[in-house]
């Protein structure tokens, strides 16, 4: 069952993307046709209809948000559209997890630290990226990566919004694999 707050975040943020596109259709009608009682219908008719199939958008943003997620044990919630994102690894992955952020295409400028092994992250295959930071704790050996994204990413629509979540179960995949 979807997270229903998820969702209505998706729509709106989807919503909100439409609306450029919205007003331009609604500019173009009004200067084709000049001003009507077809133009004034149009203008009332076209927000309701771009406002019901945009759930259709918003459905599918999250589909993609449980394909990412599924296997990793991470939850598809509305914390999925926040900024900065955390894990806690058990002792046994943080080795692994460590040699795969390292070795990894998608991690960039890697500063390996005393206490924390710090680097960019493309969670998708274009130039955006995410800054990120492995610690180790002492006392129980556990890997933590927290992962945030600049304020130009979450501002985007769809996927994008996301993108600390996406990079997240990118890095569980890598400490269960690597």
């Amino acid at each position: 069952m979807p997270d229903r707050n998820l969702l209505w975040k998706l729509w709106r943020a989807t919503m909100s993307g439409f609306l450029p596109l919205l007003a331009v259709v609604c500019l173009r009608d009004a200067l084709d046709d000049g001003l009507s009682r077809s133009l004034v219908a149009d203008l009332v008719l076209a927000p309701v209809v771009w406002a019901l199939f945009s759930p259709l958008a918003a459905l599918y943003v999250y589909a993609a948000l449980a394909r990412r997620a599924r296997g990793t044990g991470i939850p598809v919630t509305a914390d999925a559209l926040a900024a900065t994102r955390g894990r806690l690894f058990p002792a046994r992955a943080a080795r692994r997890l460590r040699a795969g952020l390292v070795g990894s295409a998608r991690a960039f400028d890697v500063t390996d630290g005393e206490d924390a092994l710090e680097l960019r992250w493309r969670p998708f295959r274009g130039r955006h990226a995410v800054t990120g930071a492995l610690t180790v704790d002492e006392a129980s050996g556990g890997a933590r990566v927290r992962l945030h994204a600049d304020e130009g990413l979450t501002n985007m629509p769809g996927r994008r919004r996301a993108v600390a979540f996406v990079a997240l179960c990118e890095t569980a995949r890598l400490g269960e694999e690597a």
